[in-house]
């Protein structure tokens, strides 16, 4: 988090948005400039964390930042939602579909009541299966909208109950400085007017240490990584649908010849980038999907999940 929100960190721990979760041992090594990640080991005797680099040429202690976890206060957010919803005694919200979805209660949308449902991850197969069973039980409530932290905007699936999904970055005012979501576009999305909103299937950060495609977020520590990647975001908007890999690696001064060691330590880039005969490529298709894997879920058709 110090890394890639270094501005938001410190007010959202302050806030009690966040707390302390489990420590992590897989770490980036600082002394490289690709973002690799290492596994660090206790050392009982000096009572820290660390790990041994080539690169340092020796063993390097783990600043213990690069240690911790944070998990998020769900209940905090559900809070948050369901008063700018409208909803009076959201003291509780209902679990469905546990750590996943919650029907927070009953909002007045324009002259209609709706029910008001959160999710969280609901773009993996196996929990939208679940949600999916959850709503089926409930048909008898007012159809009402999903508010989720999924990215994504399948605007045309209605879900069991006659509900639908919205983003939540999908609908939060631009026009006030605190969180506040915009109630038109939740109207918008209920009565099948919906205001422009982009469907590309690709975001990212302004440094492109972030990554999401249809749901799933790729994260990018190292200094090259991320000009790697902006490279071929850039490709891709331009419609490019491929780039040599060797002039990729040239452009960004990289030592490593193949995407293979460029990518040492971590697997997961292979689920965004597809490479093969000099090229390489982000795995979008034409329809605005991934490439990878195959899901019933309208909003990502791969079989993992960004974390929120």
């Amino acid at each position: 988090m110090a890394d890639h929100f270094p501005e938001a960190r410190e007010p959202l721990l302050r806030s009690g948005v966040l707390s302390q979760g489990p420590t992590q041992t897989v770490v980036p090594d600082r002394t490289n400039h690709e973002g690799r990640t290492v596994d660090a080991q206790w050392d009982n005797e000096q009572r820290c964390y660390r790990y041994f680099s080539v690169d340092h040429g020796g063993w390097v202690r783990v600043p213990d930042e690069d240690l911790r976890t944070y998990d998020l206060d769900v209940n905090w957010l559900l809070g948050l939602v369901a008063k700018e919803m409208g909803i009076r005694n959201a003291v509780h919200p209902h679990c469905l579909v546990s750590n996943h979805l919650w029907e927070l209660g009953t909002a007045w949308i324009g002259k209609r009541k709706a029910t008001a449902l959160f999710g969280r991850r609901i773009a993996r197969s196996d929990v939208f299966r679940s949600c999916l069973e959850a709503m089926r039980t409930r048909k008898g409530r007012p159809p009402g909208v999903v508010l989720t932290t999924s990215p994504g905007s399948p605007w045309e699936q209605e879900l069991p109950g006659g509900h639908r999904v919205l983003p939540l970055r999908d609908c939060l005012s631009m026009e006030k400085p605190d969180f506040a979501i915009d109630m038109n576009v939740v109207h918008g999305v209920l009565t099948g007017i919906m205001p422009g909103r982009t469907s590309s299937p690709l975001h990212h950060s302004t440094d492109y240490s972030s990554v999401t495609v249809n749901g799933r977020v790729f994260a990018f520590r190292g200094d090259k990584q991320k000009q790697l990647i902006e490279s071929l975001v850039r490709a891709y908007e331009r419609g490019e649908e491929r780039c040599r890999t060797q002039e990729l690696l040239e452009n960004i001064e990289s030592t490593s010849t193949t995407l293979v060691k460029f990518f040492s330590g971590r697997s997961d880039w292979k689920d965004l980038i597809g490479y093969g005969n000099g090229f390489c490529w982000l795995k979008i298709s034409p329809d605005g999907q991934t490439a990878v894997g195959t899901c019933d879920s309208p909003f990502n058709r791969e079989t993992l999940d960004s974390p929120d």
